[in-house]
């Protein structure tokens, strides 16, 4: 090889070493920069990282409100030399509270991070509403303040959410499970709480039962969890005990009423019904909780009575492969006049009032076992969610599966001398099977809000309706993209 060739091949090898040099240089410092600038964050207690700069790497997050307080907590401020939030400078610090003006796909927060050693600033930028939020459509005008309570089903990503009177996402919240009941509390000692029920993936759920194993979970007027709660020791319930998704109540922070469904063998079955036959049934478990000690708990098999009363999962004398779910819960209601408990039981037909000293029943409204001489207009079946306004009246939505007829009920009882005083219904338009509720929003106009429950197999295209029945106004309807139910739904102001 001539001496040019060589001196040729040897510069050659050189610029090839060279540039693979810069190249790993350069490849070195990209990945420097990158891990420079990332920041580890919270939002509302949720742990993400920052990092992508630019809009189309826009980040969501599980939490988020347009009308409380939001908390951004850095947990490398030692990485960063300022912070600004949408163009504003904010004192860096740990935690920084910050307001979002509009929950919307179309607006994003914007985080501009000048880090330690740089000149310029990297920009973030954080979805206010998560692209995981399953879609919904909305048609709101209500002249009733308030905000709307409502939560997903069944969803990949499921959520607790607030509404106002205009549609508008207010609140949301990214849950570990399906979620059930969420509702405001404003406690005996005036402070504001949020619950809801959520199911407990640790739990086993009773095979052919329409439930959901849960536990109940409390946050505090800012929506930062400060409870989960499940059913204390006493007799035979362990400390523990999952409770079921129906309802609960919240007095305060030391005082509120679980329920959970429990499978037993029961051994008390009228002989008329069983035929000396013992089977597994699932008992409705009261419990009612203050300070820590539970002072006071029901179950349903303790009493003879609802054996007799079961319109449903009643097959007592024959061999059953799943429990019997022939009471099955679903709300309960204190009376502020006597403090005793009003309990809906569907498959019973029948709302109870139970002594919530004695536990013994007070009185039957409904079903087989009916005291107040309802006519075949006014019984109701499968029903739920009872409750008592303001000036004494029971609301109840009848699911109505006797008649295939789901409708709105508002009844006037006279609890002394057993008699119905007044009566009203307020038909939906459909047939909804299964959950339900309904809430009075004005008596004067018959405005109620009612969550219509479920279709089986069915698209839905409404889940729930604020109505004026005086006018035939509809002030606020909703539905799920996705054609899902809903089982229950508040407002609130």
């Amino acid at each position: 090889m001539s001496k040019r060739k060589v001196i040729s091949a040897i510069t050659m090898i050189f610029t090839i070493l060279v540039i693979s040099y810069l190249i790993i240089i350069s490849i070195k410092k990209q990945s420097t920069m990158e891990t420079l600038n990332t920041l580890n964050v919270s939002i509302n207690g949720e742990n993400i990282t920052l990092k992508g700069e630019g809009k189309y790497n826009s980040i969501n997050v599980k939490q988020l409100s347009s009308t409380t307080e939001n908390e951004l907590l850095i947990k490398e401020t030692e990485k960063i030399k300022s912070i600004k939030l949408d163009d504003e400078e904010v004192k860096l610090q740990e935690s920084i509270i910050f307001n979002v003006d509009e929950i919307s796909k179309n607006n994003r927060i914007k985080s501009s991070i000048k880090y330690n050693g740089q000149d310029s600033y990297s920009n973030y930028y954080i979805n206010t509403y998560s692209s995981y939020f399953p879609g919904y459509d909305v048609e709101a005008n209500s002249p009733y303040d308030g905000e709307y309570y409502l939560t997903t089903h069944n969803e990949e990503h499921n959520y607790i959410f607030k509404l106002n009177n205009k549609g508008d996402l207010i609140f949301y919240k990214e849950v570990e499970s399906n979620p059930f009941d969420f509702k405001k509390i404003i406690t005996d000692d005036n402070k504001v709480r949020y619950g809801y029920l959520v199911v407990d993936k640790s739990s086993n759920r009773i095979s052919g039962v329409g439930y959901s194993p849960t536990k109940l979970v409390v946050m505090d007027e800012n929506y930062n969890e400060i409870n989960n709660i499940k059913l204390s020791e006493y007799g035979d319930i362990k400390e523990g005990t999952e409770l079921e998704n129906h309802d609960f109540i919240y007095i305060d922070d030391n005082h509120y009423i679980l329920s959970s469904y429990q499978v037993v063998e029961a051994d008390n079955i009228p002989e008329n019904l069983s035929n000396g036959n013992k089977t597994e049934v699932v008992a409705q478990v009261l419990q009612e909780v203050k300070d820590g000690e539970v002072i006071w708990q029901w179950i349903s098999t303790d009493y003879e009575e609802f054996y007799n009363m079961s319109v449903e999962n009643n097959t007592f004398d024959e061999d059953n492969e799943t429990p019997l779910d022939y009471i099955h819960f679903n709300s309960m209601e204190i009376d502020p006049n006597d403090n005793n408990l009003i309990c809906s039981f569907r498959n019973t037909d029948s709302i109870v009032k139970l002594d919530r000293e004695t536990g013994e029943i007070i009185w039957i409204l409904g079903g087989k076992y009916d005291e107040f001489n309802l006519d075949d207009e006014q019984l109701f079946s499968r029903q739920h969610h009872a409750r008592l306004t303001e000036d004494g009246y029971l609301t109840i939505y009848d699911n109505g599966v006797a008649n295939e007829n789901s409708r709105a009920i508002k009844i006037k009882i006279d609890e002394e001398n057993k008699e119905v005083i007044e009566f009203n219904e307020y038909s939906v338009d459909e047939f909804y099977k299964y959950t339900g509720s309904v809430q009075e929003i004005d008596s004067e106009n018959e405005v109620f809000l009612i969550g219509v429950g479920t279709q089986p197999g069915i698209d839905q295209n409404l889940i729930a309706m604020e109505k004026n029945y005086s006018t035939g106004e509809v002030y606020f309807k909703i539905s799920f993209d996705s054609g899902e139910g809903l089982y229950r739904c508040y407002k609130f102001k």
